[in-house]
């Protein structure tokens, strides 16, 4: 029944994307993190082959945000995923380990997230069962699902997933229990749907990039206690946001690319009460150029917003506040300085370089700036807190480090 409703809300939202403009569609992902230290979906063993993957990021991420949107902070710290993997058969193979993570500062790991799965290969197409692929986002806007994600527990989905690649196509369809319910429980069931289909076509030299995104996320059960009478939260409720655009480069040489790219993205829902999003539909366009130089490149992009919001996206992108409310009022409770805050129309410019490379076997490092100017005016006058942006400066960095490697168990 609940993927019969999902189903069914896809079809009605994406009736708005009929005719012509369904063929200009948003490039795959956030340009400044295409295939930033991706690994392969996986290493290929004889059968009956036991093998230890350990997959170690090492992170430095400074958000030195000073907007009314997004909180400033740093992270700093290590990950690591630790799994056995036996192949047995040459089509599929049983995985389980666990995911470590730590903060620099702190005594201790986080909670260990143990996981287990099933992988299936047949061809050009790749099955998964309990542990999902999320190297690459699902291929998925920055502003839909952002990168900070892969950073912690978040990168760990479980659920089903089938991903297929050829020459010119490539799809990801997955479907993630983020949160399971039992009966009685006061919490919803969190369960999100994704499907993103890519054409790829170059001519001479030129590369045509033309894929279709959309990402659900639905919030609800029928086991649960419901809320009832004027609740600020919904028994049942489906967030819905896709992509629209195109992306077309100029291939110079085998070492240089450059290129131009538009996006269309939207958010809708199916209730009249969108919780924390504010907005119960929105939408926004973002324009960018762009260099690839071996490994380097750079983006400069422009991003229109008209109320778009997106509850797993980058925080700079959306049209309502993710501030952390660090006010107390006089009864030392959290004000809500920033809770209702939103600005619908943002506008930001922003510029990113990145240069990556694997400087040794199973050793890949990147390194990213981000750099975002706000050009819309926003304010907050409050009994607790004042403060008016316009034209403020924005900046991130980022330093990654990433080993990876499957070692073979069966070797003597």
């Amino acid at each position: 029944m609940l993927l019969f409703r999902l189903s069914a809300f896809i079809f009605k939202k994406m009736q708005k994307f009929s005719g012509i403009l369904l063929f200009f569609i948003c490039y795959a992902a956030a340009a400044q993190y295409d295939n930033l230290l991706i690994s392969n979906d996986s290493t290929n063993f004889s059968p009956k082959t036991l093998a230890l993957g350990i997959d170690n990021w090492a992170f430095v991420k400074d958000n030195e945000y000073f907007n009314l949107i997004a909180d400033g902070y740093t992270l700093l710290g290590n990950q690591t995923e630790v799994s056995l993997k036996y192949q047995a058969h040459q089509n599929y193979r049983l995985k389980a380990g666990f995911y470590a993570l730590k903060y620099f500062g702190t005594i201790g790991f986080e909670q260990p997230i143990p996981f287990v799965g099933l992988e299936i290969k047949k061809g050009n197409n790749r099955f998964y069962i309990g542990k999902l692929y999320t190297d690459d986002r699902h291929q998925l806007p920055d502003e839909i699902y952002a990168f900070e994600r892969l950073l912690d527990k978040r990168r760990i989905e479980h659920g089903l997933q089938h991903r297929f690649k050829n020459k010119h196509w490539q799809t990801d369809t997955w479907l993630e229990w983020e949160q399971f319910i039992y009966k009685n429980d006061h919490r919803r069931e969190r369960l999100n749907f994704g499907q993103t289909t890519i054409f790829r076509q170059t001519f001479k030299h030129w590369r045509l990039s033309v894929p279709l995104q959309i990402y659900l996320q639905h919030r609800g059960g029928q086991i649960n206690v419901r809320s009832s009478g004027n609740n600020s939260v919904n028994n049942a409720v489906v967030f819905a946001n896709s992509a629209l655009g195109l992306s077309l480069e100029n291939l110079l040489n085998n070492r240089t690319s450059i290129g131009l790219k538009y996006q269309y993205l939207r958010l809708d829902t199916n209730t009249d009460n969108p919780e924390e999003l504010l907005f119960t539909s929105g939408y926004a366009h973002k324009w960018q150029v762009f260099v690839k130089y071996r490994y380097w490149q750079a983006f400069l992009s422009y991003w229109k917003a008209n109320q778009f919001v997106a509850p797993k996206g980058n925080d700079m992108f959306q049209s309502v506040s993710r501030r952390v409310e660090k006010f107390l009022d006089n009864h030392n409770q959290p004000a809500d300085v920033f809770k209702y805050h939103a600005e619908p129309k943002r506008q930001l410019l922003s510029f990113s370089t990145r240069y990556q490379k694997e400087v040794f076997p199973d050793l890949d490092l990147a390194f990213i700036v981000d750099v975002y100017y706000q050009l819309n005016r926003s304010s907050i006058q409050s009994m607790y807190y004042n403060s008016e942006v316009y034209h403020r400066w924005d900046y991130a960095l980022g330093l990654y480090l990433r080993y990876r490697f499957d070692f073979n168990l069966n070797k003597k």
